[in-house]
Parts: structure tokens; sequence; C-alpha cells
């Protein structure tokens, strides 16, 4: 009998571990519910978005086209084996969301470990009642969106909410969103929420959302644990209100806990009506966010509703005029732990104080720098895409008010490829350079003034022009999206920080822990009682994969307890039993089994 059952572990650990054969599946605007999702025999959209035979490292190829009307996706893949839903490489994939009927999203994404790449998300709605909807609604757990141009949609661009756990928006183009209200504007480009786990806004573009660029905000939910990281938002508000709303607020009447702004773009254009370009915090105390490495022009960082700490490092921010404040608070006696250095700040004021005045008042900023005036040599930035060779984004400030750039694109492009380059403000006219790269740099516009506006004509459009020559957003593209041979791209997931495995489990004494952590740093290894009370902490360096790590608790009396692990944005937890002696039983796999959190 036990043989028997022996076997039949066995049995069940290769059927369940074993890779599967990865399959590609198709799609077309010809494609019907009746065919087999082969080339010669596609599916329409709808059947390979709920279709049982679609599954984990299973690629779905979309041909180019129109896909009217909104669609649902239930597919799921699995850990290191997401299923893609995918345009054909050098195809636009349009899916148009101008149907009747009460759906949440154009697209809506509820399955897990899927990723969605390369589409077109909008709403031809001109005149009617079909527009107000969400570009995406997206609610699956460990999922991405990669890479689409998400635009005139009534409602948000991505409704970004609580079940996605430990998903991704990433490289994303996502502008003209929303509808007008009467005071201000509706629907912003990334509405948000998470209570745990971690939420991941990389590398996208954002602009002139009717509402606010990303709207991490809460009134009974939760909005604990992102990072926002590369993003580049302008111009929030114009189109809904004519006025600049805020790019980034992060705030409700919850708390917002573990919270990393880095690296990221805030414009805004200047002598236009404007608020906070980033306002953290909104009506009640929060926790801890950290704001660095970003660059933010003509806009104040805002600080409202208190912290316990706030970490504001490493930032360059600017105003082209006098009177702008470049840091503002309500009351900056309600940051409890205030971490402020190594900034840079030009013209504009800090708090309405000079900045001798600020330092005095403040205590911080011991090693930051003040300049009366911007600079005057044009500045770029190439951003290369995680995901895709052969694609990222240049971003210029052109203090310069040069007419045109010459940019190295050697880390992005093999020589002999055919590539494009987008102006993403007039996406719409097509690309402003094409060609076959020979190598080094490449000659770009900076005067250019067409842009591509909102289908709705009560969107203020006669308000909205270029942010050139000032300020320039392109996106860099390889024919065939970066694909070299076939239809079988390389993926890689950047998992979040997990706990695989916590044994013996009972313990008497030493505690071995199966990690994966997503990059090379110090874990915070946080022990805590049935209580809640903190009982033993440590740190424990981890190399990015997978790590073993051991916790010796031979000093703590037997009970239950909850092992946490925290790096950066991520955490996960196991609990486990202590005894304070060891049993001379042998114990069935079964018979104690405790649930990881």
């Amino acid at each position: 009998m036990q043989k028997k059952r022996i076997l039949w572990c066995v049995l069940v650990v290769v059927l369940l571990y074993t890779p599967g054969f990865s399959t590609n599946y198709y799609v077309s605007p010809r494609g019907s519910s009746g065919g087999t999702g082969t080339e010669a025999s596609p599916w329409n959209l709808q059947t390979a978005l709920n279709h049982p035979n679609v599954g984990a490292g299973d690629t779905v190829w979309i041909a180019g086209g129109e896909y009217r009307g909104v669609f649902t996706s239930s597919i799921s893949g699995r850990e290191n084996a997401p299923v893609v839903v995918r345009a054909l490489p050098g195809e636009e994939v349009i899916l148009d969301g101008n149907v009747a009927g009460s759906a949440l999203g154009v697209l809506s994404i509820n399955g897990r470990y899927s990723w969605f790449w390369g589409l077109t998300i909008t709403n031809s709605d001109a005149t009617g009642s079909n527009y107000n909807k969400d570009g995406v609604y997206f609610v699956g757990a460990n999922s991405k969106l990669i890479n689409c141009r998400i635009y005139n949609n009534g409602g948000n661009g991505v409704g970004f909410w609580r079940p996605a756990l430990n998903s991704e928006v990433y490289g994303c183009i996502i502008y003209h969103n929303g509808r007008k209200g009467t005071t201000r504007g509706h629907g912003h480009g990334i509405y948000t929420q998470n209570e745990s786990g971690a939420k991941l806004i990389r590398d996208n573009i954002l602009f002139n959302s009717f509402g606010i660029g990303i709207h991490i905000y809460t009134e009974g939910g939760g909005i604990q644990g992102y990072v926002l990281e590369g993003n580049t938002i302008f111009n929030s508000g114009i189109p809904g209100a004519d006025f600049i709303e805020r790019n980034l607020i992060i705030g409700g009447f919850q708390e917002a806990d573990r919270i990393f702004i880095r690296d990221n773009h805030f414009y805004n254009r200047p002598s236009f009506a404007s608020k906070a370009s980033v306002q953290l915090g909104y009506s009640v105390a929060n926790r801890n966010a950290e704001f660095s490495g970003n660059i933010m022009v003509d806009g104040s960082l805002y600080m409202v509703g208190g912290w316990n700490t706030l970490q504001v490092t490493d930032n360059e921010l600017f105003s082209r005029t006098s009177n702008m404040q470049l840091v503002a608070y309500d009351n900056f006696g309600s940051i409890s732990n205030p971490i402020f250095n190594h900034n840079a700040y030009f013209r504009g004021s800090l708090g309405n104080m000079t900045f001798p005045q600020w330092k005095s008042f403040s205590g911080q900023d011991a090693n930051s720098a003040y300049a009366g005036s911007v600079p005057t040599t044009t500045r770029h930035y190439v951003l290369d895409n995680r995901y895709e060779a052969g694609r990222a984004q240049i971003i210029v400030y052109n203090w310069g008010m040069r007419n045109d750039l010459l940019v190295d694109l050697s880390t992005v492009l093999a020589v002999g490829s055919n590539f494009q380059i987008w102006d993403v403000l007039n996406y719409a006219g097509g690309p402003v350079i094409t060609g076959v790269y020979s190598g080094g740099a490449v000659q770009i516009p900076l005067n250019l003034s067409n842009i591509e506006r909102p289908i709705r004509a009560d969107s203020n459009r006669d308000v909205l022009i270029h942010t050139l020559p000032a300020f320039g957003v392109f996106v860099v593209s390889s024919e065939g999206n970066g694909l070299s041979t076939g239809l079988n791209p390389t993926i890689t997931e950047a998992l979040p920080l997990k706990i695989k495995k916590c044994y013996p489990n009972p313990t008497v004494d030493i505690l071995a822990m199966d990690v994966y952590s997503p990059a090379t740093s110090e874990l915070v290894a946080n022990i805590y009682d049935e209580g809640g009370r903190l009982v033993h902490n440590e740190m424990l360096p981890v190399n990015i994969g997978d790590n073993t790590l051991v916790v010796n608790l031979a000093r703590l009396p037997g009970g239950i307890y909850i092992v946490s692990l925290l790096g950066g944005a991520f955490n996960d937890q196991c609990k486990i039993l202590k005894r304070d002696f060891a049993l001379n039983i042998e114990f069935e796999e079964e018979e104690f089994e405790v649930p990881f959190y």
C-alpha cells in the first residue's frame, strides 16, 4: 500500500511539473468560433480569449485589422509559463469598443499569468453613449499589459484594480482617455488600487488624460504596494477641464504604504493654470514612500495628510518662472521622518522660501543644490524596452532650443535593421523617421508642431498644442516588433519576491526558506508572534533568482509565528510552528500543514 502511495505521488509531481509543449494559436478579423485556431483556420478574438485549449506557455497571435466589440479574457498560464496574446509582427491590431452594452472595458483581463502585448485599444464613438468605458479593465493576477497603445476611451485608459495582484502595466502609450465634466475631467490615464503584493507601473507614456495621469486613490479599499518607475507623464487634465491636473496622485481615505516612485519624468506646459504635478497624500496620514531620481518640470511636489517616512532624494525639479513652488505642503511637521537630500532645484521656491530658508526651516537637503535659472544645454534620455528588442523611448528636454538632435541608438537597434521613430503626440500621423539603421546616432527633429487630437468635440481640442520645441517624447521601433525569426518570442517574467517553502515545519531551532528574489539586495526578515508583536528582526542578503535563507529560532518559545520577508515594494509571508523540543514521532506530510499567506 505504501509503495502504491509513493508511486502515485511521483506520478502527480511529474504531471504537475514536467514542462508542456507550447502552442501557437491564431486569430483574424475573418476568424470564427468554428475555426481550429490555426493559420489556415483562425479563431475570432473572443473565442480565443476563453478557449479551454489555450494555456500555460501558449501564444495567441492576432492578425492586423479592426476588431469591433468588447472582449473578456479568462485564459490563464502559470508561473514561468504565461499565456501571451500578441499582435503579429509589424501589424496593427485595433480593438474598437464602439458597441452598445454595459461592459466595463474594451478589453477585460480576468485570467492569471496572461500577457497582452502590442495591441491598440480605443473607441471610435465620437458622439454617442458607447464611449464611456475603460480601455482596459484589469483584474487578472500575475498578468501584464505590455507595449500597448490605449487612447480615446471615455473611462480610464486602464482600470488597474485590487484583484490584479503582482501585475504590471509596462511600456504603454496612454492618452486622450476620459471625458469632460462640468468642473473637471473624468477618467484617468491609469486608475488603480492595491492591498497586498505590489503592482508595477513602468516605462509608460501618459499624456492629455481628461482627469489625472496616474490616480492611486481609494475611499474604502487599499493603496499599498506600488513601484512606479521610468514613466513619462505630462499635461494631464487639459482636455477635460482646460487646466493642468495632477500628473500623479497617491492618497485617499485609507493610508498609503510601500510606495516607490523612481526615475520618472513629469512635465507641464509653461504659463498654464496648474495644480501640483505630483501629490503625495490626500485625507489621512500615510506610512512610507520614496520619491527618488525623478525629473519634474513646472509643477510642485505637494505633500498632504502626513507621512511616517518620506524619502525625497536624487531628484531634479525645474521651474521656468520664479513664483512656482517646487516643494509644497500643508504641514511639513506632519512628516514624522523626512529624508530630503541630494536633490537639484532650479529656480522657483521651496514652500515659498528661498533655498537657505528652506534648509534652515526643514533641516533637510544638506547635500542638495539650487540654481537661480534653468539649464541652457539640451538633454535627452534613451529608455530601452525591457520586453521587446529593437524598441525604446527617447525623452528630450530641449533647454538649448535646438531644431534637431543626434541620438545614439546603438544600444537599441541592430545594424541593418529597419526602424521607425514616432512622435507620441502625433502617432496617427505616422513615423517621423523611417530607414535602415547603419549604426551610431540618428538625427531627430525637434521643430514638430502637428498633433493628434481627441476624438470627441467636447475635449478642449483648440487649446491642445505640441510640447516641442521645449519637450519631446519619441518611440523607436524595429520592423517586426523585434522578432528575429519565426513566431517564437523569448520572454522572461519579472516575478515578485516569493517564499516557495519554509522547512522544517514544525521546527525546534533552525528554519530554512527557499526564496525567489527579483533582485540582488538585502531582505528584511521580521518574525511576529500570534499577537502580532515583532519578536525577531534581521537582514538577509539575497541574489537575483532562487536563494535558501536560514534563520535561527532557538531562543523563541514554542508557538505559532509569522515569518515576513520584505524587499523594496515586495513582501511575502509564511506561518510556522516552533516547538520547544523535538518529538520522536514521524509525521506524515498531511498531518500538520501550515498554509502560506
